[in-house]
């Protein structure tokens, strides 16, 4: 049989293909929305942290919004039919194959808000999350200068405060260049960044007269010891057995191997490190390792991640930062531009921007990376990116924020 000069064979086998490829379409569906959404919501989260800087710019209170969920149906229709021609003088009829996809998303919306949160945001930041950042292959001088407020350096002459701010023209001069120094280390494979590891030893005697009530109370003890980790062991090979339990202290940067230090250095380190406030990071800059004709004994002080907002506004117009020349101790480094992160404000929708909000009619707005070395990164990318990873350890889990949600239907 034949329908419009096409055999009927054909033609159904024609419309097997295509309910056969409609049916392909619903994994295709769900790859692309499935992607789409996810730089939907990643554009989102940087649009916000632009938005908030334009707000502490602007000293208002800072808000954020995150998407707290995406839900999307997908509905597959198939139609085959005829339909007729219009014609006089051909055929009468002809043969029709119609798909189609109908997509519905609901979206919802949690404003980030409550004591909690509000808590992380205006807490100082604590040594673990910059030490993570560090191993994550973060470069050390954007890291430290987003996040620190200052540098106090302890000597025989007591402690000298080298700020972070480009108001306080002299101490912002050393504090750059002491930051950059250690970024420095990092790209000669001479920076260390980690906990002081020591053992702990519990000192136990037995006395010599084996019966005497003394040593009932002396194993007492030990098995307290052994109950809170510690265990027998022979330092160094020889000597008594001793109680001994390794302690994983505070977080250090050196220019060193930690472990390669006595056991009572180690120690002594430590106890250092814990008389320093939590939102700080001690410094151990020695010479005779690398990096060392430009010694530094002392510790960063971290802000909260409101103040670091403040910071990168305060950039733009009100506290800019300028060129810093490195010291001549220090090697020679890749990267030293003279603003942590540049936010491009204009009166105009920039085209080539990569993120950007309008705010006050103003845009405001991070450019394209430049084309550079495949061995250096784009710096002001790279420093919005550790941007916003702060603000990711810092938010809660808005699956849980008892705030009201918003959700939209499309």
């Amino acid at each position: 049989m034949t329908i419009l000069g096409v055999k009927w064979s054909r033609w159904l086998g024609a419309l097997g293909l295509f309910l056969s490829v409609t049916g392909c379409l619903s994994p295709i569906a769900l790859h692309r929305a499935v992607v789409e959404y996810d730089r939907a919501s990643a554009r989102i989260r940087a649009e916000m942290l632009l938005l908030n800087i334009a707000r502490s710019k602007h000293v208002e209170p800072l808000h954020f919004t995150a998407v707290s969920s995406v839900t999307a149906t997908f509905t597959f229709g198939a139609q085959a039919g005829f339909s007729p021609t219009g014609t006089e003088t051909g055929p009468l009829v002809a043969p029709f194959l119609t798909g189609t996809v109908i997509e519905s998303p609901t979206i919802t919306i949690v404003p980030v808000e409550g004591e909690e949160f509000t808590k992380r945001i205006l807490s100082p930041m604590d040594a673990k999350k910059v030490a993570f950042l560090f191993h994550q292959g973060v470069e050390p001088a954007i890291l430290l200068r987003l996040i620190s407020e200052q540098l106090v350096i302890m000597n025989d002459k007591g402690l000298t405060v080298v700020r972070n701010d480009p108001v306080e023209v002299a101490q912002y001069v050393e504090f750059r260049r002491r930051v950059l120094h250690i970024s420095s280390l990092k790209f000669w494979e001479g920076l260390y960044v980690g906990p002081i590891f020591y053992e702990e030893v519990l000192p136990i005697s037995f006395p010599a007269n084996s019966a005497s009530p003394e040593i009932l109370s002396a194993l007492d003890n030990v098995l307290g010891a052994l109950e809170k980790g510690y265990r027998w062991k022979q330092i160094k090979g020889k000597g008594p057995l001793l109680l001994t339990k390794q302690v994983v202290g505070r977080l250090a940067i050196t220019n060193y191997d930690l472990p390669g230090l006595p056991n009572e250095e180690r120690q002594r380190l430590n106890i250092e490190a814990e008389s320093l406030p939590e939102n700080s990071l001690l410094v151990d800059i020695r010479t005779g390792g690398p990096g060392g004709d430009y010694p530094m004994h002392g510790y960063f002080l971290f802000r909260s991640f409101s103040d670091v907002l403040r910071f990168v506004a305060n950039g733009i117009s009100r506290a800019p930062e300028f060129d810093v020349e490195q010291d001549k101790r220090t090697p020679q480094v890749l990267s030293n531009p003279a603003q942590t992160l540049v936010i491009e404000v204009t009166p105009r929708e920039p085209k080539d921007a990569a993120f950007r909000v309008k705010h006050r009619d103003f845009w405001y707005s991070i450019g394209q990376p430049e084309k550079e070395s495949d061995k250096v990164l784009p710096w002001n990318q790279e420093a919005f990116r550790t941007l916003s990873e702060l603000y990711q350890m810092t938010v809660t889990d808005i699956s849980h924020v008892p705030a009201p949600a918003i959700t939209i239907a499309k």
